[in-house]
């Protein structure tokens, strides 16, 4: 299978300039790259060509990837390699044909992505969404994670390296390995810092403030016994009360924050509670001020597909956004048998010995209950998430371990005020540590 490529020399052909040879890879280098955007559909996005043309370039250019050996699946291409479910799953068979020790395969996905429930009592499935599931019966017009395991998992060789991105909502799962991080929180930046400060004295401001509040009326000291509100300002002036207002500015700026509590129980646990308030954001404050730039990362790592099963009952989040596509409603016969079983759970099959030198690693855009943004980002459309991970890799010279690029993609999407939550699964723990593609 052939490839199309974004960018033409004189003759038309796609030419990229080879800035960096590949390290630690001593086979074959494939990729398939597949991006959806629905063109003239009412799922329709904007950035996911983009992506995976953006994905070539880098490939191409940073990591010794050859044109002949990418392929290229979207609406851009000749018809026969639009993404449908069977091209896709044709693509990836193409992907790991032949494959041996040595190799680096590298699979990118940017579309839709969504969960199938197949009745109300079960946990919904991951799956990414072919151009053809808009007219088509699901089950049978996705690719569900437990296929997606099944083409990405059980064929790898011993001693081949597979990365795979999902820039696509509900994907934090989407190969239902054993070892997923998640970065919950970035790591702490200058400019975060100098504005969780601000935040934080203006809080711990206020706070102190009320608790004032509350012990002189306690004391009897600020009496506002049949006082007008004129009156009260004045008191307050007069005993140095700050003033605030919602952008803090002068001409703003008031008591309304204080004249506005209630005063019905100004007893010792209204003191007491709101004390315990303005400790909070004292000790809030001390610890962001202890923090150096790239601390404080809250980091997660562990099975979270055993984890979400197991919390499933409690909480499921159904909010839809941009890279969200939902199943179509249906008439479903509740005794029916899907296309490929529904389980997502950790497969007996990652327990067995013969599978833990599986060298595979997956990035996810988000978590399962959360959704990707179709953005906007620097003059084009495309992914959040795929912007946050090429411009982490450009910013350390394209050579990064897989934990460490985890924590840069979080800290350029919070810097992007993008709320999504990426993850990074894999096989082993250590492989964490890794370097991206072999480096």
């Amino acid at each position: 299978m052939g490839n199309a490529g974004c960018c033409s020399s004189s003759d038309g052909n796609p030419q990229f300039e080879i800035l960096a040879a590949p390290r630690d890879i001593v086979g074959r280098k494939k990729a398939l790259l597949v991006g959806l955007n629905y063109r003239n559909t009412r799922a329709e996005l904007h950035g996911c060509i983009n992506d995976v043309n953006n994905m070539q370039q880098v490939l191409v250019k940073q990591y010794g990837f050859k044109l002949e050996d990418i392929l290229m699946l979207n609406e851009d291409q000749d018809k026969s390699q639009w993404p449908y479910k069977k091209v896709i799953i044709e693509g990836l068979q193409w992907l790991y044909k032949d494959a041996k020790a040595g190799d680096l395969l590298f699979f990118h996905y940017s579309g839709h992505g969504s969960q199938y429930q197949l009745d109300k009592k079960g946990m919904p499935a991951d799956c990414i969404c072919p151009l053809d599931c808009l007219d088509k019966k699901w089950p049978e017009a996705v690719i569900l994670d437990t296929e997606i395991h099944q083409e990405l998992y059980d064929p790898l060789p011993k001693g081949c390296k597979a990365v795979c991105i999902f820039d696509c909502c509900h994907s934090a799962t989407v190969a239902n390995l054993c070892e997923t991080m998640v970065v919950q929180e970035g790591p702490m930046t200058a400019a975060r810092k100098e504005k969780m400060v601000k935040a934080l004295t203006d809080q711990k401001n206020k706070a102190a403030a009320t608790v004032r509040f509350y012990q002189d009326i306690n004391s009897g000291k600020l009496d506002l016994k049949k006082k007008s509100k004129d009156e009260m300002v004045k008191l307050m002036e007069k005993l140095e009360y700050p003033k605030r207002g919602n952008a803090y500015e002068e001409d703003e700026a008031s008591y309304n924050y204080l004249i506005g509590l209630s005063i019905s129980h100004l007893f010792n646990a209204s003191v007491k509670k709101e004390e315990a308030v303005l400790d909070q954001k004292m000790k809030a404050l001390t610890h962001v001020l202890s923090l150096k730039p790239g601390e404080g990362a809250q980091i997660y790592i562990g099975n979270l597909e055993q984890e979400e099963q197991a919390a499933y009952s409690k909480s499921h989040s159904k909010e839809i956004r941009l890279r969200y596509l939902p199943q179509p409603d249906m008439e479903q016969d509740e005794e029916s048998i899907p296309a490929k079983p529904l389980g997502t759970g950790l497969r007996d099959v990652l327990r067995k010995a013969k599978y833990e030198d599986h060298e595979l690693w997956i990035f996810s855009g988000c978590q399962d209950d959360q959704t990707s943004a179709d953005a906007h980002v620097d003059g084009i459309y495309q992914g959040a998430f795929t912007w946050a991970l090429i411009k982490a890799l450009k910013s350390d010279g394209f050579i990064e371990s897989y934990s460490h690029l985890l924590l840069q993609i979080k800290t350029n999407l919070e810097s992007g005020s993008y709320k999504q939550v990426p993850a990074l699964s894999t096989t082993r723990r250590s492989y964490l540590d890794y370097g991206f593609l072999g480096r």
